[in-house]
């Protein structure tokens, strides 16, 4: 099975990121994954293309979910870098 960050990685590829955004989307009722992806973001823009790919994947959750992550989200949502930054606000932006 692969690693959730071999999956978020796979999302940045045109070739691979129908199998893995169809995998990640499964499971959008998960907060236990939403958890790890927020982790995952707050790693910042230094940790390569795995935080702003998890970034773009939080704000396809519910907002029932992303609601308890609303302080990390709130952080994130001021991230100079965009590629964090504006996934995070669009998920904050559900929650209004």
């Amino acid at each position: 099975m692969r690693e959730l960050k071999d999956w978020l990685i796979m999302t940045t590829s045109t070739v691979t990121y129908e199998e893995a955004i169809a995998h990640l989307r499964t499971r959008l009722d998960d907060p236990a994954l939403l958890s790890e992806l927020v982790d995952i973001s707050l790693e910042g823009e230094d940790a390569g293309d795995a935080p702003w790919a998890a970034a773009n994947v939080i704000e396809e959750f519910p907002p029932s979910l992303l609601q308890r992550h609303k302080s990390q989200l709130t952080a994130l949502a001021g991230e100079s870098w965009t590629y964090l930054s504006e996934p995070a606000k669009r998920a904050l932006a559900k929650l209004a």
